[in-house]
């Protein structure tokens, strides 16, 4: 299909035509939708629905507010009476900036821009099956089915590392101008953008306190400097949050901080019930799913080792825990001080390979003259037109 359009089209109307044909494929996909995953694979504490089948049904789940989030939108919960459970998957809040992705990442690609009111998921990642196998092939992983997992539940960071044992690659990388990753160098992913992590392209590391990048349950969102020029980091509680001054309020207010590690945004939706900090103990209380299994856990084999975690637990202690035993209380909740030195910590940011190596030959073609970047596009286009059109025909 591929060839025969670019032998046999005009260059001006390549484009348009296949991104016609694909709108086409994709509307006819959706009417076809399965939505029998209600309950198991979407809905109240799961996750939005696929395309086309409609809202979550249902009430609140996990002790939390009702999930945000659908395909046509951000949905901002709310807590009435905090501190509240955040959702498992699925709306935690929605960004207020727009950033620019400086990687290529799947569907999105350098220099697209990531809007305003995205959406920004919890810590979890949903789990992965046959229909990421395409995904999971593209980080370099040759069987993907030694991924695969329908339960889910693991942090973005930690998910990263055990496909990287189980596939014997590195994530995240950078090959030429391609991001491999689970999530982008933004911190987000899909065609419909949601953050998970990161969110380094919607502030700059720069002056003092971070900028504002979204909203949670009412409060506040920042990047994840307390001060920048003095190289100090928040010190935040178990919700992902502390008291003190921001870009927008001189007086001490509460408000969240994007993390390096897990939960990444937010544990829960803070504050306290007595208008305080929430310890450890108080945001695993939250959550049914924390320590449901008497305290065993599960084991994550990593390149760095085994892991022992507790899925669909978003409340990490001092020693970047999330099991329910031998639970070391985080800083913040013993002291005054709203920040600390960079670097002092024993937590330790994720880092990033870099390569300059080319991603594969370049082929060159006589019949008419395309740009590589218009090339990739098109690449890009017909693959998925391709795996929508190989999903009809089943």
């Amino acid at each position: 299909l591929q060839l025969f359009a670019r032998k046999c089209l005009p260059t001006s109307s390549f484009e348009p035509m296949a991104k016609k044909l694909l709108a086409l494929l994709l509307l006819k996909a959706v009417r076809a939708q399965d939505c029998s995953g209600e309950g198991t694979t979407w809905g109240p504490g799961i996750g939005p629905p696929p395309d086309g089948c409609g809202p979550p049904t249902g009430g609140p789940t996990d002790g939390g507010p009702t999930d945000g989030g659908t395909s046509s939108g951000c949905n901002n919960p709310s807590c009435s009476s905090p501190p509240c459970a955040a959702p498992l998957l699925g709306d935690v809040g929605c960004s207020t900036v727009a950033g620019t992705e400086s990687y290529n990442h799947e569907m999105v690609q350098k220099g697209d821009s990531i809007p305003t009111d995205a959406h920004i998921f919890g810590p979890f990642e949903a789990g992965f099956g046959e229909q990421q196998k395409g995904i999971i092939e593209s980080w370099g992983c040759s069987d993907a089915s030694v991924v695969y997992d329908s339960e889910g539940g693991k942090d973005l960071n930690i998910a990263e590392a055990s496909v990287a044992k189980a596939c014997s690659i590195q994530l995240p990388r950078i090959v030429g101008e391609t991001y491999y990753g689970i999530v982008g160098p933004c911190g987000g992913h899909t065609g419909d953008y949601h953050f998970h992590r990161g969110f380094g392209c919607l502030y700059q590391e720069s002056g003092s306190h971070s900028t504002k990048v979204g909203v949670v349950a009412g409060y506040n969102l920042y990047g994840k400097w307390e001060d920048y020029a003095n190289n100090q980091l928040p010190l935040l509680d178990a919700c992902g949050a502390h008291f003190g001054p921001t870009p927008e309020s001189s007086s001490n207010v509460y408000h969240y901080h994007v993390q390096d590690q897990a939960p990444f945004t937010v544990g829960c939706y803070g504050p306290s019930a007595s208008n305080g900090l929430v310890s450890v103990a108080e945001c695993r209380a939250l959550y049914p799913k924390c320590d449901n299994d008497g305290g065993a856990g599960t084991a994550i084999e990593t390149h760095a080792g085994t892991v022992t975690y507790d899925k669909f637990c978003p409340c990490w202690d001092g020693a970047g825990s999330n099991m329910g035993t031998n639970i070391v209380e985080l800083p913040a909740l013993s002291t005054s001080a709203i920040s600390y030195t960079a670097g002092s910590g024993s937590s330790s940011a994720s880092t990033t390979s870099t390569s300059t190596a080319a991603t594969g030959p370049t082929t060159t073609t006589t019949w008419t003259a395309i740009s590589s970047a218009s090339t990739a596009r098109m690449s890009k286009l017909f693959s998925l037109t391709a795996a929508v059109f190989t999903l009809l025909v089943r």
